[in-house]
């Protein structure tokens, strides 16, 4: 499975060998908005996760961590239980 930046370092890749006379001018920054935000969701997710592994490992129960994600004690348990073991 490729990342998103190897896929998008392809990308320049193969722009980088398109004939200059192919191109066609297009407004790409809801593009890159979609590529950036994705990028924090992703550290937002990892640092959810450490989180969760970090109020665990102090003892909190799933209840509690339910509680602050404003979900069900079962929805944290089955979102996070292998990820924060």
């Amino acid at each position: 499975m490729t990342t998103r930046a190897q896929r998008a370092a392809a990308l320049e890749t193969w722009a980088d060998q398109v004939d200059s006379d192919d191109l066609v001018v297009t407004d790409t920054d809801a593009l890159k908005a979609i590529s950036e935000i994705a990028d924090r969701r992703d550290r937002l997710d990892s640092a959810l996760t450490e989180a969760v592994r970090s109020a665990r490992s102090d003892g909190r129960s799933w209840s509690e961590i339910g509680a602050m994600l404003g979900v069900s004690k079962q929805a944290a348990q089955r979102k996070y239980a292998q990820l924060a073991s």
